[in-house]
């Protein structure tokens, strides 16, 4: 009878704990394929998106809009009427065109183009009063 049970030890036979190891291995390598190729998919929309006239937010929360783009991934975001920033493509977290909120207010651009196309000059008066109505809405009137 000993021998009996010392050449069943000596076999290995059936190891639940070994397929179990290979099952959560193949779990892991999945997992890592698939988080892979969801970044390289936002990476793809983040060039494809990053185009002059696109409004942005950067990682930092600060709002603007793409101006130009060159070849070594530098966009130039303008934040303000004259105030151009110069980041990384990396840098912006949210394209704001696709958002809902950014279709309710479709005719604000029309007047802020037209107001920067026009000669006339903002008072720094006027432009306070502007930036200090811009984030207000219905809970902190």
């Amino acid at each position: 009878m000993n021998s009996l049970v010392i050449a069943q030890a000596a076999g290995g036979g059936f190891n639940p704990s070994l397929i179990l190891m290979v099952a959560l291995f193949a779990v892991l390598i999945f997992m890592m394929f698939r988080g892979r190729k969801k970044q390289a998919a936002q990476q793809e929309k983040l060039k494809t998106n990053t185009v002059p006239g696109a409004k942005v937010m950067t990682n930092s929360g600060i709002f603007g809009t793409i101006v130009g783009v060159d070849a070594e991934d530098h966009v130039q975001v303008e934040v303000a009427n004259g105030v151009v920033l110069t980041l990384h493509r990396q840098a912006i977290s949210t394209f704001l065109d696709n958002e809902p909120a950014a279709t309710a207010t479709d005719a604000a651009p029309a007047v802020e183009n037209a107001d920067a196309t026009s000669d006339v000059a903002e008072t720094p008066e006027e432009s306070l009063r502007r930036l200090n109505d811009q984030g207000k809405d219905e809970r902190n009137s």
